[in-house]
């Protein structure tokens, strides 16, 4: 487990954090899917909290850190597989707890689609970002 803790890159997991949350607050920004939001939550999202605001990157930021290290010990090489990766995850989980509040806790259908269309946004930008940016290995002569 330490040489694969090594080799992780962890500024490709801080920026793939940042990377998402600043997609979370353009895909629920009015601009894309806020207003659908709005009217499924039912409440303004100026209403909102603004220690929710924190709280979610470390959501990011703990999901980026679990990627990539499914990625190493796996021993994913290429952005396809890490992305596939990233989608099973997605569906496995994520769309498997969501429907569930959906289903059982009346969560609004259209609300529901608008949170899984941003988490299968967030592990696929994730995978890419952590794919493609590799710590660089050392030369041995």
């Amino acid at each position: 487990m330490d040489t694969q803790l090594r080799r992780l890159n962890f500024r490709s997991i801080v920026v793939a954090a940042m990377a998402t949350f600043a997609f979370s607050l353009f895909w629920y920004s009015p601009f894309v899917f806020g207003g659908v939001w709005v009217d499924a939550k039912g409440a303004d999202a100026t209403a909102m909290a603004p220690w929710k605001f924190f709280v979610a990157p470390l959501r990011e930021l703990i999901t980026a850190w679990l990627l990539a290290w499914l990625i190493v010990r796996l021993g994913i090489a290429h952005w396809k597989g890490a992305a596939s990766l990233g989608l099973v995850l997605w569906l496995a989980f994520y769309v498997v707890q969501l429907s569930g509040a959906v289903i059982f806790d009346g969560m609004p259908v259209a609300l529901g689609v608008v949170h899984a269309g941003d988490w299968l946004g967030k592990m696929l930008l994730i995978a890419l970002i952590l794919s493609t940016w590799r710590t660089p290995q050392p030369v041995t002569a």
